[in-house]
């Protein structure tokens, strides 16, 4: 009996590499997009507390608002919001209680 050697014909090797190219390719461009939408998301959160903090500080009293911004190679974000004052909603709240 003839030992016969057994494989795939080079036709089916060439198009598995240019599949697994494909689908390395897809791979990379779907992990750059997690990481910067990553990296969106985390300098989003943290400039928010950065002007939450500073909104509710006691140095901050004297301004109308805080305004704030940060940015990266791909994304640039502003916050604005009005210093808190929390003698307005007690006003609110005491004038409500009185109505009824």
């Amino acid at each position: 009996m003839r030992n016969r050697i057994h494989g795939i014909r080079a036709s089916y090797t060439v198009e598995a590499a240019g599949v697994m190219a494909v689908v390395l390719f897809t791979i990379m461009i779907l992990m750059n997009q997690a990481l910067r939408l990553r990296a969106e998301t985390v300098g989003g959160f943290s400039l928010h507390e950065a002007v939450e903090r500073e909104r509710h500080s006691v140095e901050s009293i004297e301004e109308r608002e805080i305004c704030s911004q940060a940015s990266h190679e791909a994304w640039n974000l502003e916050i604005t919001m009005p210093v808190f004052r929390p003698e307005n909603s007690l006003r609110m709240w005491s004038l409500a209680e009185d109505n009824t």
